[in-house]
């Protein structure tokens, strides 16, 4: 465990000191404040963070894979990844180093939306319960969408083919959803649109949004952010035989 929680602080100190943390941090505070101020800060709207959450799927889904698009293919890129090899590191303790600094990245990123739950406070009553479980929610969408764009990171040396891998699959994991009322029920016995409305996190994150806690739902995001933790392991230990 020490040595995942040194990979994790090597890998948010190094965020820090490249200028991608930076663009991403202002690109996700832009894109919340729109937000906020459109959808939240209303006179005489219920003071709730509801839409917020709800909406910032859209946002995250674009601003994910340019924090993660970096954590293992610069690795392959700079020739370090042989060095990590040759140290008693085992490639789980990779995966789980580079998800857990990651992750420490987007509860900063999360950490910077409290000033608009403290505007709330100055100037309505929020329902904390539905606000806790609304950044619940968030959180484990940002748990399902680091995992998916580790993943991809960890497939090639190039950031950009990363970032654009992960943008597709998040983009189908964010739209899917929406999109159900363009395909058939079913087609023959074999069902199209209620998969479709599964797989799509839209289903799931709105009732966080809405303050509903399910077990269905925390099943759905962590079992995505297992699986494409294993896959990523995985590819590690394809690599490491080529």
């Amino acid at each position: 465990m020490g040595r995942v929680i040194v990979i994790a602080k090597r890998e948010v100190g190094s965020l820090f000191y490249s200028p991608i943390a930076y663009f991403v941090l202002f690109l996700f505070l832009i894109v919340t404040g729109i937000l906020f101020g459109w959808l939240v800060f209303i006179p005489g709207k219920p003071s709730e963070v509801r839409d917020l959450i709800d909406f910032s799927r859209f946002g995250l889904f674009f601003i994910i894979p340019g924090l993660t698009m970096s954590l293992l293919a610069d690795e392959y890129r700079s020739g370090r990844i042989e060095m990590l090899r040759t140290s008693p590191l085992t490639e789980l303790d990779l995966v789980l180093g580079k998800y857990v600094g990651a992750m420490l990245f987007y509860l900063i990123l999360l950490a910077s939306t409290f000033l608009y739950v403290a505007l709330l406070v100055a100037y309505g009553r929020p329902d904390w319960g539905a606000t806790l479980a609304a950044y619940l929610g968030l959180l484990l969408l940002g748990m399902m969408f680091v995992s998916v764009g580790l993943f991809f990171s960890s497939c090639t040396q190039n950031q950009i083919v990363a970032y654009l891998a992960t943008l597709l699959v998040l983009g189908f994991f964010t739209f899917c959803g929406a999109l159900t009322s363009l395909f058939p029920a079913s087609v023959g016995i074999v069902p199209i649109r209620q998969p479709l409305t599964y797989l799509g996190v839209s289903s799931h994150i709105a009732d966080f949004a809405k303050g509903i806690i399910a077990i269905s739902h925390l099943s759905y995001f962590l079992g995505f952010t297992l699986l494409f933790l294993f896959l990523t392991y995985l590819v590690l230990e394809s690599r490491k035989w080529r």
